[in-house]
């Protein structure tokens, strides 16, 4: 905390001890509450000026009094006093232990849990604002406390409407951050809780990727993108962000209020079921179920096992032209060997033809003969869906073997 030279010691009932910061419209201090004993933070607004504009930052400074005052959630900054103090109104507020959103996205994007959790906790605190008619119309980093606990509080109602507004001047239609607006309030259309919705989706995007979506070199580029500018899915900059938080920010940063989340207990809800789901699979891990590749277990030795995988084939699929199988064909020596390697010798024993070479040392297959007869013709047809089957059981058990 710097120290400064307060323009005095004391405003109303506090005691000021230093200056937490400082803005375009006044100064933040920490002081004490002498009456109750407790720290507070006093913000303050000096009115010298014109009479005009006095008037409005002092019809501004009372309604945000008036917002966060009737406001008492855990994820709201709570309100305890307004006044004035000469030219100075002044208002005296929970003095906050942590850091300003702002300062941790300085530092680069935010751990996937935290991000959604501080998420979350901002929406709460929207959706108990906006049940009460309130709508903050400036959501960005700057106005989000993280504490040390890792609770989010809302701050700064400043430019927040209520639904009698006493401000209704133009110019308000379209105040706040350029970078952290609404379509609505870039094209100076009435705003509603979606607009709310729209910026913290922005605060997300941020906190995920550890940039804005929306960007340029001055505030009607910003303000263009923001109208019209689809950002890129936030997995694309991390990709540990899961699939349903994809959809999540990209229906909270939907262009057109009525397609955006409807409420921002909608959106606390969504968020909060997508930190259940799981991790994206890491990289060379099967991105589906084990169904989806055929596994077959190559021969190997008993130290070690390989397993190959195989293309997936279409059923039904065309694989080449359909060939007879030749009566000349004679597979008995490699039946013989799958059927000793799988212990299916006593099967193929009665097939006596394929079990055990003639005496001349030549496999039983089909001899050489001018002209074979018509039963030992049929006789050799029989035998080949016999030896098909035996090589599909054979290659089958060696698969699961």
């Amino acid at each position: 905390m710097t120290e400064s030279v307060a323009p005095t010691t004391r405003i109303g009932r506090y005691r000021i001890l230093g200056e937490l910061g400082r803005g375009a419209m006044g100064i933040v201090y920490e002081a004490v509450d002498d009456v109750l004993d407790r720290p507070v933070a006093i913000k303050t607004i000096n009115m010298s000026g014109e009479p005009a504009e006095r008037a409005d930052h002092e019809a501004r400074f009372m309604q945000e009094a008036r917002a966060a005052g009737g406001l008492s959630h855990p994820n709201v900054i709570t309100v305890y006093d307004v006044g004035r103090e000469q030219d100075v109104l002044y208002m005296a507020m929970e003095l906050l232990d942590g850091e300003e959103l702002r300062d941790i996205l300085g530092r680069g994007r935010m751990p996937l849990p935290a991000a959604i959790e501080t998420a979350a906790q901002i929406a709460d605190g929207l959706a108990f604002a906006h049940e009460r008619g309130i709508v903050h119309r400036d959501v960005k980093p700057s106005n989000i406390m993280v504490l040390r606990d890792g609770r989010a509080k809302i701050m700064d109602f400043g430019i927040a409407r209520v639904r009698a507004s006493d401000v209704k001047t133009q110019t308000g239609l379209r105040l706040g951050s350029p970078r952290y607006m609404s379509p609505e309030q870039v094209l100076g259309q009435p705003v509603d809780p979606r607009a709310d919705v729209f910026a913290l989706g922005i605060v997300l995007y941020e906190m995920l990727t550890g940039v804005p979506p929306f960007g340029g070199d001055d505030v009607q580029a910003i303000m263009f993108q923001v109208a019209s500018f689809e950002p890129p899915a936030a997995s694309r900059l991390n990709p540990a962000v899961p699939m349903m938080l994809d959809l999540v920010v990209a229906r909270a940063l939907a262009k057109a209020p009525e397609r955006r989340y409807q409420s921002a207990a909608e959106l606390a809800a969504d968020l909060r079921t997508s930190l259940a789901q799981p991790a994206k699979p890491t990289l060379g891990e099967p991105a589906g179920p084990a169904a989806d590749r055929t596994m077959v277990r190559a021969p190997a030795d008993a130290s070690a096992t390989q397993t190959m995988p195989l293309p997936r084939r279409d059923v039904g699929a065309e694989t080449g032209p359909g060939l007879p199988v030749s009566r000349r064909f004679d597979s008995s020596a490699a039946i013989r060997a799958l059927a000793a390697a799988t212990g299916m010798s006593e099967a193929l024993a009665v097939q006596p033809q394929l079990a055990a070479p003639d005496a001349g040392g030549e496999s039983a297959g089909p001899r050489a003969a001018p002209t074979p007869t018509r039963s030992r013709r049929r006789g050799r047809v029989r035998v080949v869906p016999i030896v098909l089957a035996l090589s599909a059981v054979a290659a089958l058990a060696i698969a699961l073997g």
